[in-house]
């Protein structure tokens, strides 16, 4: 069963097939605002093409209306997306740009038993002779750096290529797609020890234990909020 889709969740997976073709559009496009923008609109066409295919459940039955509609939101946001890759292709270089954009795997699938833990990053890309874990975030941008809970996100995928590969992974990348910037984060000691502390909470609600409620800002809004308790006990007193 398929949340519904609306013009908002389809302009933003518009713009995320959109993203997976940066690598192509910034190889082959010249360093100009013109010739990167008619490369957006015109992969933002045979994107929304290849759309029903690529998500035949999840879009059966929209309505013209709002397929329309997103596709209109999502081409809205080409201007900022263009002028933000070209202000990096300028800052940084194209060679860089393309190893930060390309991916080596797409959507691969992580796990380590150590950590007892999994996860499917958007894409690994080589950047500077090591594998790096990208996410794709469609929704707002942060004006510096990434959003707390992006940046425990990508830790995560670094705790779990190390323990995959065996090699330190100094830090992640967070593509928000929605403006075209692609924002470098260096993983610190504190984020491992954030992504830690969460799997061994986890681990304790798998056994049977449920952490105290913690009072915040969606609490109001969670479907589950009648059946959270404000002390720690043992789930099976609910059974």
């Amino acid at each position: 069963m398929f949340s519904e889709v609306t013009a908002s969740r389809l302009e933003r997976i518009i713009l995320k097939e959109l993203s997976l073709n940066y690598p192509e559009i910034v190889k082959d496009c010249s360093l100009n605002a013109d010739n990167l923008h008619k490369e957006l609109e015109h992969s933002l066409a045979k994107v929304c093409t290849d759309l029903p295919l690529l998500f035949p459940r999840e879009l059966a039955g929209v309505a013209k209306e709002i397929f329309e509609e997103g596709k209109a939101r999502a081409r809205a946001k080409i201007p900022e997306i263009a002028s933000n890759l070209l202000g990096a292709l300028e800052e940084f270089g194209r060679e860089p740009m393309l190893a930060a954009l390309t991916p080596v795997k797409t959507e691969p699938f992580l796990s380590s038993e150590r950590l007892n833990l999994k996860g499917v990053p958007s894409k690994l890309v080589c950047f500077e002779s090591a594998q790096i874990p990208s996410i794709l975030r469609p929704g707002s941008c942060p004006e510096q750096g990434v959003w707390a809970s992006d940046r425990i996100h990508v830790a995560a995928f670094v705790l779990l290529l190390e323990a995959e590969n065996g090699k330190e992974v100094p830090f992640a990348f967070v593509e928000y797609v929605s403006f075209g910037l692609l924002r470098r984060v260096a993983i610190r000691s504190s984020d491992r020890r954030e992504v830690l502390k969460i799997c061994r909470e986890v681990e304790k609600i798998k056994a049977g234990f449920m952490p105290e409620r913690k009072e915040e800002k969606f609490c109001k809004e969670c479907n589950f909020s009648e059946h959270c308790i404000s002390e720690p006990s043992l789930m099976s007193k609910f059974f």
